[in-house]
């Protein structure tokens, strides 16, 4: 289950010029993943919809869709054919526990990706006693990066005044055309595990290589969506939202919210 504040994030641009219709226009960004733990790399794809204040981001086992306007998160499972619903931003629970917002500093380096420019900022991100440093590339003019904005802002606003309203604050401007995180999970600290599971998992953690994520856009394409894209398909039934499991219960959880090791800023919310 991933209602994760991932990483990760999406997330305040000053206002700009568009005319109506490109006001109303979707992009669709298609990103693979490369996570190593120490072992043989995994790789994966991840879709990446956003069109004006609603975002859905489609993995391999499941869909999350963000809507700012109706103040939800919906987690769609296709292999059982269910949703389940939550508020958006969360009641009653700290998504960010733990974890510090992500400083970025521009690098004055440049990458091209995908046909397109953008810039790279290095940032450093702190989770529950992990350490993760990373490097992002942000393109301000590559398709579909008022969107990104449209939505970063719009997220700030909806977020102000909870605890994860400094981790969205300063992401820089633009499409993410790639990024690589390497975390450290020495010093992993879950809250609510007593001092025999904390030695444990210190040892287990001790010893263990970084995880390194790189996420690399291969696709983006910009076109009008409809209202559909960003509801759960006919058919499906809705279910209670599962509950988190209980911190100390089980493996520590990754540092973002998905199949990688640390935060990046554009999956933010996942």
């Amino acid at each position: 289950m991933k209602f994760a504040i991932h990483a990760a994030a999406a997330l305040a641009a000053a206002a700009f010029a568009v005319t109506a219709s490109a006001a109303l226009a979707g992009v669709i960004v298609e990103e693979q993943e490369v996570v190593d733990r120490g072992g043989p790399p995994i790789t994966s794809v991840r879709t990446i919809v956003i069109q004006g204040n609603k975002q859905k981001i489609v993995s391999e086992h499941d869909t999350m869709i963000t809507d700012l306007d109706r103040g939800v998160m919906v987690l769609i499972t296709p292999a059982r054919k269910t949703y389940s619903e939550m508020p958006f931003p969360p009641r009653g629970m700290s998504p960010t526990a733990g974890m510090a917002n992500i400083k970025f500093a521009k690098t004055g380096s440049s990458r091209t990706i995908d046909g397109y420019k953008c810039d790279n900022y290095k940032g450093v991100s702190h989770m529950m006693g992990t350490h993760s440093d990373i490097v992002e590339c942000f393109s301000a003019s590559a398709p579909g990066a008022h969107e990104f904005v449209a939505f970063q802002k719009a997220m700030v606003k909806k977020l102000k005044g909870t605890s994860a309203a400094a981790m969205v604050a300063d992401v820089p401007t633009g499409v993410p055309l790639a990024s690589q995180s390497t975390t450290s999970m020495k010093g992993l600290t879950i809250p609510g595990m007593n001092p025999e599971q904390a030695q444990k998992l210190a040892k287990m953690m001790a010893n263990r290589p970084p995880i390194v994520t790189k996420t690399t856009v291969t696709k983006i394409t910009t076109k009008s969506l409809a209202d559909s894209e960003f509801a759960p398909p006919a058919g499906y039934t809705k279910q209670p939202m599962p509950q988190m499991p209980r911190m100390g219960a089980g493996a520590p959880p990754h540092a973002s919210g998905g199949t990688g090791g640390g935060p990046a800023a554009h999956s933010l919310p996942e």
